[in-house]
């Protein structure tokens, strides 16, 4: 499964879930840290570990079956990578993909296209 995969899926996620509006923030740490952080109602701590199971919502929605998240945690527990769900600055959601350094030292990304 591939990386880009699961970033897609959490900026997807931001997208929908902070109503679109406000700003979705991509950083990239040279450490081995992804981060995606939006402006929405952020995740309750109560529920941050539940959110990755599958089929699980915090709200039911028209569209999906709830396996975005399981997905990504899938993905970035195949690449060697912990995730964590943080508060991001302005109150939303900031998931936080973080790799050891094995997984920083055996990762081998594609070159953007120009």
């Amino acid at each position: 499964m591939r990386l880009r995969r699961a970033i897609i899926n959490l900026v997807q996620n931001a997208i929908e879930h902070a109503g679109n509006q406000g700003l979705i923030a991509i950083r990239v740490e040279r450490e081995g840290v992804i981060e995606i952080c939006d402006d929405g109602p952020g995740v309750p701590e109560a529920e941050r570990e539940r959110i990755f199971e599958p089929f699980y919502r915090l709200k039911p929605r028209d569209r999906g079956a709830g396996l975005g998240l399981n997905l990504v945690l899938q993905i970035a527990r195949r690449h060697g990578a912990q995730m964590t769900v943080l508060t991001s600055p302005s109150g939303g959601a900031c998931f936080r993909m973080a790799f050891g350094k094995e997984a920083v030292a055996q990762a081998r990304l594609p070159a953007l296209p120009t």
